[in-house]
């Protein structure tokens, strides 16, 4: 860590002190304050970002460009408090925002919700939007369930779409860089009569990958991302106006860039002939990278979404009706090597395959609210929502690409239907105080098929939830540009289902949290300094865990069992001590436990007796009580500095970030853990009107790290392997930008 961080200082050390020089030459800039310039929705209505009395990060279509950021992993990279895990070539997608994740990875819905425009997202593997059709991207820090609904549970990460303009407007960007980088992406918007306008948006890329590869050309790389967008944007009168929205995504990525790690702890079995690589049982300790990776190049994942948004608002000269309905459908196949270095000799014929498929997900929804804002008194919101979705997921086990000799064959078919109603009431108690009162009541239906194609067995569970979900917010402006806030919300999380025989099994309940957050926004020196911070405290219940079937050789499945506290604070500091130079710095500490007496029932594969591990024993389980909860870090932060250097008739700017992320626990028991992670990037650019030409570099020290890993069982003998998934080294290019 000590290397690494010099790294990073070093670097940011330079820029600061060239900025530092040239800056005592600089006038200084008393323009509007920063904050006051960037308009969220995030509580679905526009609102300028210090003015929301929540924990909000707002990231722009110009920051987004800068820290060359292309996916939802590089949004959490610059927002502390987020995390992004996944493996498996986009698959077992986890956002973890305030040390609040899905302990169980294999579950449909995530604990933190994933939004295009306010619609819900909710097949894991597609979560991944194409960022230059955005004006920004939206963290909502903590339980939005009230508001946002479909497990919005530890908060929602909302991608906000750009809108067709009044005016001819367009944009054309294009890179090249090392391992045969090659993006072009371009942007049209305008209007087509003098009620009607339009925007086209469509972006193409290919990415070689940075991993070597034993077998075959390097990991980490895409054949294609492909996207395309339109919008249609009508305002017949001032009163009404109503768009439509489709959205077009592909990609072709290469396999997983996995690892598997040899087993040296856990104690020993009778034979080592397992995927582990010895007669251990687990890999206790920190996850690191290794010089080059064993993966079969008959590997792949492919991904396609295909999305319709229709919106339709009337103002009644005060209130305002708003309709918003949506169609998504989602499909995720993945080939991928299970063997890897520790059986690397095997030849592909040989090689056992699995094959995740996730799709078709076929979702559709629709919501009417009825709101006034703006009033002298009382602001209030209240309307109905309606979901459907059809899921399947199938896994496949098998020899080979073409997958003979299974070993295991499962469908998975869920059908869910959600309805709710809403409301919320804000009362504005003197100009500087007001309460906000948001509540949800929720009605949920689920069935399933759950299909062995290996035996023959169906299943076809069924179940109904109910919940009702609030948040309740004070917000105290006590003087200009400064306020205090204090927020208790509920979040829930939608139960599901398991594949299993034992009927008492088959199906699972919501999880459940209660959070109490208090909060600070502040301006200093006329807008040239903001500083923010918040402190929370979240009681987590009825957590979604594995445990043992009862019946031997069954898939192990999900209940509500255990609980879990979490406590941390965050702190976000923006300066600019001139019009040309600006700092960020934002830092988020995360105390994610489980509770006393919490016992973890899945880890028999891993540690025979509790003894073998060095842990407690507790009935046929673990005691975890007390042990950092998985795929969560303790601190994360992100410095980011740019100045601007201006010329006769052009300027050039110099960009650099680095960010930070903790060691991360892998699974209840925390014997094993991914390395902490510090990634630096930088960017050089020149500006003329509206022509830019950029050099930038992507995790700029070549660090080599796990991404994320997850443990899988080895049947015969009953051990348990690891496998880690490896992230993108130094990727350096060259980007040129035209706008009209």
């Amino acid at each position: 860590m000590k290397t690494s961080l010099f790294r990073a200082a070093t670097a940011l050390g330079l820029i600061f002190s060239t900025q530092s020089l040239l800056a005592q030459e600089t006038p200084v800039d008393a323009s509007t304050p920063e904050g006051d310039n960037i308009v969220v929705t995030a509580r679905r209505r526009a609102e300028t970002l210090q003015s929301i009395p929540a924990a909000v990060s707002a990231t722009t279509q110009e920051t987004l460009t800068r820290a060359s950021a292309s996916d939802i992993q590089d949004i959490a990279r610059l927002t502390p408090g987020l995390s992004y895990n996944s493996g498996n070539a986009g698959g077992l997608a986890a956002p973890s925002l305030r040390g609040v994740t899905n302990v169980t990875t294999t579950t449909f819905d995530n604990n933190v919700g994933v939004f295009l425009d306010g619609v819900y997202l909710s097949a894991k593997s597609n979560l991944d939007i194409d960022l230059f059709n955005l004006a920004r991207v939206e963290v909502i820090k903590g339980p939005q369930s009230a508001l946002y609904g479909n497990n919005a549970f530890a908060g929602a990460i909302n991608y906000v779409l750009d809108r067709p303009s009044d005016h001819l407007t367009g944009r054309i960007k294009a890179s090249a860089g090392t391992d045969g980088l090659a993006e072009i992406a371009g942007k049209i918007s305008g209007p087509i009569t003098d009620t009607l306008s339009a925007m086209v948006v469509g972006s193409y890329s290919h990415f070689g990958g940075t991993i070597d590869n034993a077998r075959g050309s390097n990991l980490g790389g895409w054949d294609y991302k492909v996207s395309g967008s339109g919008m249609l944007l009508w305002k017949p009168s001032t009163a009404f106006e109503a768009s439509a929205f489709y959205y077009h995504y592909e990609d072709e990525l290469d396999g997983g860039a996995n690892y598997m790690f040899v087993n040296n702890c856990g104690g020993t079995t009778t034979t080592s002939n397992n995927r582990g690589g010895s007669n251990r049982r687990y890999y206790c300790g920190a996850l690191r990278a290794p010089d080059e990776v064993n993966v079969d190049p008959a590997s792949y994942s492919r991904r396609k979404t295909d999305l319709v948004i229709g919106r339709a608002s009337y103002d009644f000269g005060g209130p305002v009706l708003r309709y918003t309905g949506s169609w998504g459908k989602y499909r995720t196949v993945a080939l991928q090597d299970q063997h890897l270095n520790s059986m690397g000799g095997l030849p592909t014929a040989q090689r056992r395959f699995t094959l995740p498929f996730v799709g078709p997900v076929r979702e559709w929804s629709q919501e009417l609210r009825l709101e006034s804002y703006g009033n002298n008194v009382f602001d209030w919101a209240a309307g109905g929502y309606y979901y459907d979705r059809q899921a399947a997921q199938i896994t496949v086990v098998g020899v080979g690409p073409a997958q003979t000799a299974k070993s295991l064959d499962n469908e998975n078919v869920e059908n869910t239907t959600m309805k709710s109603v809403f409301a919320m009431g804000t009362v504005k108690l003197s100009p500087a105080f007001d309460i906000e009162a948001q509540g949800r009541w929720t009605w949920e239906d689920k069935d399933s098929v759950l299909t062995n194609n290996l035996t023959g067995a169906v299943l076809r569970p069924k179940a109904d939830f109910s919940y009702g979900t609030y948040r309740v917010t004070a917000n105290w402006r006590w003087a200009q540009n400064k306020s205090f806030y204090a927020v208790v919300a509920s979040g829930t999380k939608s139960g599901g289902f398991n594949n299993t025989a034992v009927v008492t099994e088959q199906s699972f309940g919501p999880e459940k949290n209660t959070t109490f957050e208090i909060g600070t926004k502040n301006q200093f020196a006329g807008g040239k300094i903001t500083l923010n911070a918040s402190a929370y405290y979240i009681d987590w219940t009825d957590l979604q865990l594995s445990v043992p079937s009862a019946i031997a050789g069954q898939t192990n499945p999900v209940t509500n069992i255990g609980s879990a506290s979490v406590k941390g604070f965050e702190v976000d500091f923006t300066a600019r001590p001139t019009r040309y130079w600006d700092l960020n710095l934002a830092y988020s500490y995360t105390d994610p436990k489980w509770d006393e007496g919490t016992v973890d029932y899945s880890s028999s594969r891993i540690c025979p007796t509790a003894a073998a591990c060095g842990l407690a024993q507790a009935g046929s389980g673990i005691d975890v009580g007390g042990f950092q909860i998985p795929r969560t870090s303790r601190h994360q932060y992100v410095a980011a500095t740019t100045y601007t250097i201006p010329l006769p008739t052009s300027e050039l700017y110099l960009r650099a970030d680095v960010s930070y992320r903790s060691e991360q626990p892998t699974n209840a028991i925390a014997l094993q853990y991914t390395d902490e992670q510090v990634l630096v990037n930088s960017r050089i650019g020149w500006v003329k009107g509206n022509y830019e030409i950029s050099l930038f570099a992507k995790n700029l020290f070549d660090k080599r790290y796990i991404v994320s890993s997850v443990n899988e069982p080895e049947f015969v003998p009953a051990t348990s392997f690891t496998t880690g998934f490896v992230g993108n080294g130094r990727i350096v290019g060259l980007t040129a930008e035209a706008k009209f």
